[in-house]
């Protein structure tokens, strides 16, 4: 080595320490000077030096390299005045407040040419399957989240703060804080769980799990829902048809060029649509940060989500997200009830997965190690003094108080389930009143054991008195749980109650037809008397799939108040039906938590699809009848922009000589009669408005139904109305058959070989009012039968209905 290099070394050496005393490394927070709340993704560059600086994250949090004395930081956002400070500045007052612009994002206008945002957003449309995370082989990560219910305008430091409610002490209403560890395999095997929760004074998994639910983890669907409101993405095709964008800046950053998009409906365009701000990187012209909030001014839940993803040096992940929800309507003192919800990812491992690793079909689990954790470590800033007041104000609680906030959270957890606690029994609601038009009101009680007396099985008894029948009902029976990973459980019961005709015996699930099964289950009047003694295993094998076998024996008899004749005597009036089968669920996409012993999902996934198949056996346990029968479900849901389609197929078929009538098919109908066609009905999704009850006989039918929901025809708010008027276009199928119908000639009914038909238009939204938290619309539609089975006048053939629906 020559001297003059040695020279130099010692020089360098020398220097070093000097430099870095010359240079500061500095933190801070950027803050919206008028509500003093964080202002996340700031740009901040040192002055003359374009690839030097910074942005903050979902906290408003900066965090500066070493610079010199002498440099200057430009800060910038869009919607806020830039300001430039020295570092002397900003060593005295580490917190920033910039001040807002009085004009709304995009007011820049693009008088000639193409839209310089353009190119940008149509790059990044192409790159969505490369960007996006839930397109990776897999990923695993561990995240700490913190979720905060509040009141709006509080300042983070109460004793800065002269407007703080009394009863809080200084403190928040409710915080809680959880760690987790989160592994995701394609294609949509996703697990999470919770390994350590803080919450102050309730101990409550139904926030960990409500938590988990407030942002979406990828900004790259063509629609992001938000509380199950499908939003139309500004990064999709779609969104290239509903929004405006404008290319509001650009920055430099060591990876290449960030450019700052505004986003915001077209005119006279608000349902369902956003506003906000997307980063779009150079590299791979992915998403680097995005900001969206509601464009509906008049919605009764205002939001926030940011999301900032970060760069590994090979693919873009989400690294913090950030949900801030707001209730106008909900205000106490002058303040709106507001929650926060905060994420942080950490330890991220993209495409590591080692494949001997076995997923779930429960996507939320609880193990909770507190002991293992410590909360110090966990924690990316200290917690603020309103933070700390909250866990203070709890654990001051009186003992007594604790008890009971923890019981009310209990039964709220319990009530999620269809179930209230009463110590180490739950009451069973729908147990206890039923209302149907054969029984008028029925009442009676149900209990049901609960973990409290043991974590692997329960008990369950009921009785109820039907006060138009006169009639008691009763049952009882025990579940042994068997693995918990997969939901395994083993059922016995016995019953001696009533059930409908032709009622669907398919598995339970959750879908745009609910409301109209319960609708539907009201209108039953006509009931067979049935003894039965059944025992049935279920699992979960996959994510959304369960499989159950089942046995059953069920002594029958048709009460048969409706028979206009009198059966001949080779019908199976009273009966033994010995059967065993299978029946299966699949919910695409369906997302549940366990919460002690049972299985909780927040959201309506789609297609579902049920499967039901038995074989009655004669001759054994006393069984008299043969028979196959199968039933078989499908349903669809999706958006198109903002129009919303539903999609509807049922089919049912039972082979065997001199069937019951307790198991062929009464029709798909949900009309009881109108006198004229100015008798009004609700119309409900899932049956034909213009088929009257009981109307059909089959014992092979299929029922197919589509309708499609347009946007808004036009947008006009007067007063707390809202006009909002929607089309929705409904078409509907049915075909059956009957084998031997003169077996049944006892009865009236029809045979539907021709197939029926059914078309309708509904105007749903005409007037929206405010319900609490929500906007309950009312609406018209007319339905019309036609084809074969087309009754003799056009007042017979019509029939006109309400709808009422809810929205945020």
């Amino acid at each position: 080595m020559k001297i003059s290099h040695i020279l130099i070394l010692i020089t360098l050496l020398f220097l070093f320490p000097l430099t870095i005393f010359g240079q500061t490394l500095l933190s801070g927070h950027v803050y919206d000077q008028k509500t003093n709340q964080p202002i996340p993704f700031v740009n901040i560059q040192v002055k003359g030096k374009e690839r030097k600086g910074t942005t903050t994250d979902v906290r408003g949090l900066f965090r500066l390299d070493p610079f010199v004395d002498n440099e200057v930081l430009i800060i910038s956002h869009v919607g806020y005045f830039p300001q430039e400070i020295t570092l002397q500045a900003l060593q005295s007052r580490s917190d920033i407040f910039l001040i807002p612009r009085t004009v709304e994002l995009g007011e820049v206008q693009i008088l000639a040419g193409e839209n310089p945002a353009l190119p940008f957003i149509r790059k990044a449309i192409a790159n969505k399957d490369l960007n996006n995370p839930d397109k990776l082989d897999s990923y695993r990560f561990t995240s700490y989240n913190k979720m905060v219910m509040t009141l709006d305008g509080l300042n983070e430091q109460p004793e800065v703060d002269d407007t703080t409610v009394n009863f809080l002490k200084g403190g928040h209403i409710f915080m809680t804080e959880s760690f987790s560890e989160v592994v995701f395999k394609k294609p949509g095997k996703r697990n999470e769980t919770v390994k350590a929760s803080k919450m102050s004074g309730i101990e409550n998994p139904l926030v960990a799990m409500a938590s988990s639910s407030f942002q979406p983890f990828s900004f790259y669907t063509d629609h992001i829902k938000i509380l199950e409101v499908p939003y139309v993405n500004p990064l999709s095709n779609d969104g290239l048809r509903k929004y405006d964008y404008f290319l509001e800046d650009s920055i430099q950053n060591e990876i290449g060029t960030s450019y700052i998009i505004s986003y915001q409906p077209k005119e006279g365009k608000v349902y369902h649509l956003g506003k906000g701000l997307m980063y779009i990187s150079s590299l791979q012209y992915a998403l680097e940060n995005m900001v969206i909030k509601p464009s509906d001014p008049d919605t009764n839940l205002l939001f926030e989500l940011q999301q900032k993803n970060h760069w590994d040096g090979k693919n873009w992940f989400p690294e913090q997200l950030n949900s801030i929800y707001l209730a106008p309507e909900m205000e106490f003192e002058g303040k709106a009830f507001k929650i926060t919800n905060q994420t942080f990812l950490s330890d991220v491992q993209i495409n590591e997965l080692d494949r001997s690793t076995k997923f779930g079909p429960i996507a939320l689990n609880f193990d909770i190690q507190n002991d293992l954790f410590d909360w110090g470590n966990l924690r990316l800033d200290s917690l603020t003094s309103r933070e700390y007041l909250t866990y203070v104000r709890f654990d001051n609680m009186p003992e007594k108080d604790k008890r009971r906030l923890n019981m009310a959270s209990k039964l709220l957890t319990q009530l999620s389930s269809g179930r209230i606690p009463l110590g180490s029994v739950d009451l069973i609601p729908n147990r206890v009143l039923r209302f149907n038009r054969f029984e008028s009101v029925g009442l009676g009680l149900g209990l049901s054991s609960n973990e409290t007396l043991s974590d692997v099985f329960r008990f369950e008894g009921y009785f109820r008195y039907g006060f138009r029948d006169k009639g008691w009902k009763y049952g009882a029976g025990t579940e042994l749980r068997l693995d918990k990973k997969y939901d395994s459980k083993l059922l016995f019961y016995y019953s001696q109650d009533i059930s409908e005709p032709g009622k669907t015996l398919l598995p339970k699930t959750n879908s745009f037809s609910s409301s109209g099964n319960i609708f539907r289950n009201f209108l039953a009047d006509r009931m067979d008397e049935v003894e039965r003694y059944s025992v049935e295993f279920s699992q979960m094998l996959l994510k959304g799939v369960r499989l159950g076998f089942f046995g059953s024996v069920e002594n029958r008899a048709n009460v048969l108040n409706y028979a206009t004749g009198v059966p001949s005597d080779d019908f199976p009036r009273v009966f033994t039906a010995t059967e065993t089968g299978i029946d299966f669920r699949f919910v695409g996409g369906e997302s549940v938590s366990r919460i002690g012993n049972n299985l909780i999902s927040w959201t309506m996934s789609y297609p579902v699809v049920s499967l039901r198949a038995s074989k009655a056996i004669p001759d054994a346990i006393g069984g008299n009848v043969d028979f196959w029968n199968t039933e078989f479900k499908f349903q669809h849901q999706w958006s198109s922009g903002n129009s919303l389609n539903q999609f509807h197929l049922s089919a049912h078929g039972i082979w065997g000589d001199n069937l019951p009538i307790s198991y062929l098919n009464t029709g798909y109908g949900i009309n009881v009669g109108q006198r004229n066609a100015l008798d009004f009905a609700l119309s409900f999704p899932g049956y034909l408005q213009t088929m009257f009850l009981y109307e059909f006989l089959s014992d092979r039918s299929m029922h197919a139904s589509y309708s499609h929901q347009t946007g808004p025809l036009f947008y006009k708010k007067a007063g707390k109305a809202i006009f909002a008027p929607q089309l929705k276009f409904h078409q509907s199928f049915a075909i059956g058959s009957l084998s031997n119908p003169e077996f049944y000639d006892f009865v009236d009914f029809k045979t539907m070989e021709k197939g029926y038909l059914e078309s309708g238009i509904e105007l749903n939204n005409i007037l929206k009012q405010k319900s609490g938290l929500q906007y309950r619309g009312w609406g018209i539609g007319a339905f019309y039968r036609y084809g074969p089975y087309a009754n003799p006048t056009f007042k017979e053939n019509l029939t006109i209905t309400l709808s009422i629906t809810a929205s945020f």
